[in-house]
Formats: C-alpha cells, sequence, structure tokens
C-alpha cells in the first residue's frame, strides 16, 4: 500500500491505530449527549462495522457513516437490512464534502487525524454543525479545552463553539484497547457568538499575531496593532492589567479586543497570519 493512501496515514483497515467501540453503555451514553432526534442527519466518523451507526440510526432521520475502508463498508452494508436511512459514504473524511443543512456529528475519531478532523468541522463557522460528540484522545481534548489558550486555532474554533471535555474513557472500551487515554468530548454552536462567521479569517490573524508568544504581556503582544492610548483604553474596558499575559483573556475579551480592532484600527495595521515556531 502506498504511504500517501489515507488509511497507511491514520490508521486503519488492518494497520494499527484503529480501536472500535464494544461497550454498548458508552455507545448509548454518547448517542443520548448529542441529543439526536428523527429531525436530525447525524455524520458518524470511521463508522467501521457499525457500532455507532446503527443506534444513530434507531433515533435519527438520516445517518451518513464516513468509512474509507473497503472491507469495514462490504460489512456495513451486509448488516444494513431493512434500514434505509443510512448512507454509507466510501471516502478520507478530510475529503468528504459536508452538508449544506444543517447536521451534527457522533464519532470515534480516529486519533492519529484529531485536530484535522476538528478543524475540518469546527474551523469554518458558517459550516451547519449543530452539536458533536467525539471520542478523542484524551490529551487532544485537554489541549482543546485548556485554560488558558495559547492557540490560535483552538482559540477560534471556541469563539464558535463550546467544547467540553465530558469524562475519561478507560481503554477496555475498546477493542483493540489503545494505549493512551481517551475521553468524550461535547462540542455545540454558540446561539449568539460575539463574531459573524465572515470574520474568522481576520480574527484568526489577529489572535496568531498575539498568541505568536503567549505569555508575553498585553501591552506588548498587541503593541503592533494598537497605539499606546488604545491599550490603556482596552485594558480598561476588559479590566486586565497591561502587563498580563495576553493568553490569559477569555474569549469575551477577545471578542471585544477583535471589535475594537475593527472599529479603531486602520486595516493596513491589520495583522497578518505568521507561523508559529514548535507547536502545533
Amino acid at each position: 500500500m502506498p504511504k500517501n493512501d489515507s488509511r497507511f496515514r491514520y490508521g486503519t483497515a488492518n494497520f494499527p491505530g484503529r480501536h472500535l467501540l464494544i461497550n454498548k453503555s458508552l455507545i448509548k451514553e454518547m448517542v443520548e449527549l448529542a441529543k439526536v432526534s428523527r429531525g436530525d442527519t447525524v455524520i458518524d466518523i470511521g463508522a467501521g462495522t457499525g457500532a455507532l451507526t446503527f443506534p444513530l440510526a434507531g433515533q435519527a432521520g438520516t445517518v451518513i457513516a464516513i468509512e474509507n475502508d473497503p472491507a469495514s463498508v462490504q460489512k456495513l452494508t451486509s448488516k444494513m437490512k431493512e434500514k434505509n436511512n443510512i448512507n454509507i459514504k466510501l471516502v478520507d473524511v478530510l475529503q468528504y464534502k459536508l452538508p449544506k443543512s444543517p447536521f451534527c456529528v457522533v464519532a470515534n475519531m480516529p486519533f492519529s487525524i484529531t485536530t484535522p478532523i476538528f478543524e475540518k468541522f469546527l474551523g469554518d463557522p458558517s459550516l451547519r454543525m449543530q452539536r458533536a460528540v467525539f471520542i478523542t484522545e484524551k490529551g487532544a481534548a485537554k489541549r482543546f479545552t485548556a485554560v488558558p489558550v495559547i492557540n490560535p486555532m483552538i482559540l477560534a474554533w471556541r469563539m464558535w463553539y463550546d467544547i467540553r471535555l465530558v469524562r475519561t474513557v478507560l481503554p477496555n472500551n475498546f477493542s483493540p484497547p489503545p494505549g493512551v487515554a481517551s475521553a468524550v468530548v461535547t462540542v455545540f454552536k454558540k446561539n449568539n457568538p460575539m463574531l459573524p462567521p465572515h470574520h474568522r479569517r481576520q480574527f484568526t490573524d489577529l489572535a496568531s499575531h498575539a498568541l505568536h508568544y503567549p505569555y508575553v504581556p498585553f501591552v506588548e503582544a498587541i503593541g503592533e496593532v494598537f497605539t499606546p492610548p488604545q491599550i490603556a483604553k482596552l485594558a480598561k474596558e476588559l479590566k486586565i492589567e497591561r502587563n498580563q499575559a495576553i493568553c490569559t483573556l477569555h474569549e469575551q475579551q477577545w471578542g471585544q479586543l477583535f471589535l475594537a480592532m475593527l472599529r479603531h484600527v486602520p486595516s493596513y495595521r491589520w495583522p497578518k497570519a505568521r507561523k508559529r515556531k514548535g507547536r502545533r
């Protein structure tokens, strides 16, 4: 198998990295956390042979089962029988074109591509994903929900979505058991986000600029964007100290900071994204 094959890259088919859910109580819990109803279209990422697919089909209007291993798709198809609300897609999830109508996601994710999957589903807040329940590697779950936020991509997700680490999942819930801890993570789209979706790129540019060195003082992190009088006024409005680390701002303060930039800073001074060293 060539190394550019997606099954080789993130561990499906007969390659290590895939850990199938075997705990029916956990599966039921995930479906309940997602609040799945007959009006929902639900995406199951890495459907395998249907551990989540079939319970979801019993609750949802439509289930889109995404699976990139032909052998698993064949087994899943053979088990469908009278189920007519399951739509199987033999495709790499990172190449799948997401629905334009509202949908939710319930999935036991391939751990090795957790961040790319999150970016695909949360990276564009104009997408119609309403909520999601994921099982992820626990280290990733902790990064996505950590305080303070030091990663601009994760900060951008959290401007439009509430991300919560619900609980740890022990290895014996899978076959074969993974060598790392897992966690249940919920994602709910915010009803009234501070920023409209079309500002996502500009917000991420500001966050990338300010968090390039996440523990520098607030006054230093935004000194190239705002004037000293503007910074003094912002510190007062945000109720923070001028020398407070920029990463300690919470989502609402970041929203206020961004809106202040739009209103009071000429567009030629708005920061452009730059690559960060040493972190993904």
